[in-house]
C-alpha cells in the first residue's frame, strides 16, 4: 500500500472526481436551461408535435440557440459516462484507501450506498437522455427525472456525511481525515 492510499485518495482519483463534478454540475445547468417547448412538452422532440426547440428562436447569443444548448448538453452526457466508466476501472486498477477512522459503521453503509447511488446515476442519467434524444419521445423522461432525483438526494447526502465527518480534506489533500 502505498502512502497516497493510506492518507487518501490519489492525484488522479482526485482529478476524475472534481472533472466529474465540474462536468456534471455544467450539465445540470445546460440542461435546465434549455426550455420546455410551448406544448408544455420535454426539451426534446416529444409528442407535442413541435420541433422542441423551446420558446423564441430569434436569439442571436451562441447558447441561447436551443440546438447548441443540445448539443453540448449531448456532448456532455457522453463525457460523464466516459468519466464513470474511467472512475469503474480506476477504481477496478488502484483500489480506495481505507476508511477515515471517524466514520461509525452506520457512516460506512451510508456513505458505501450513497457512493453507488451517485455512481448509478452517472450512468442512468446520460443514457435515459441519450436515449431520448434518439428517440425522439419521451417515453423515457421519467427514468431521467427519476435519475436527477436520485442523484440530488444521494448527493446531499454524500456532502451532509463529508461535510458534517470533516472528510473533504481527503479529496482535497494528500492529508488523513
Amino acid at each position: 500500500m502505498t502512502a497516497a492510499s493510506r492518507t487518501g485518495y490519489r492525484g488522479s482519483q482526485k482529478g476524475l472526481h472534481w472533472l466529474t463534478v465540474l462536468a456534471v454540475a455544467a450539465q445540470l445547468a445546460i440542461g435546465y436551461l434549455m426550455d420546455a417547448d410551448d406544448s408544455g412538452r420535454g426539451r426534446g422532440r416529444g409528442r407535442g408535435g413541435d420541433s422542441g426547440r423551446g420558446r423564441g428562436g430569434d436569439s442571436s447569443g451562441y447558447l441561447d440557440d436551443p440546438d447548441t444548448l443540445v448539443r453540448v448538453h449531448v456532448a456532455l452526457g457522453v463525457t460523464i459516462l466516459a468519466l464513470a466508466v474511467a472512475r469503474l476501472v480506476w477504481r477496478r486498477v488502484v483500489g480506495l484507501p481505507p476508511w477515515a477512522e471517524q466514520l461509525t459503521s452506520g457512516q460506512r453503509r451510508i456513505a458505501t450506498w450513497t457512493e453507488r447511488a451517485l455512481i448509478t446515476t452517472l450512468f442512468v442519467v446520460p443514457l435515459s437522455g441519450l436515449a431520448l434524444v434518439a428517440s425522439g419521445d419521451d417515453d423515457l423522461v421519467w427514468l431521467h427525472v427519476t435519475g436527477h432525483v436520485v442523484l440530488f438526494v444521494a448527493l446531499l447526502a454524500h456532502l451532509g456525511l463529508v461535510v458534517g465527518r470533516g472528510l473533504l480534506p481527503r479529496m482535497l489533500s494528500g492529508r488523513a481525515a
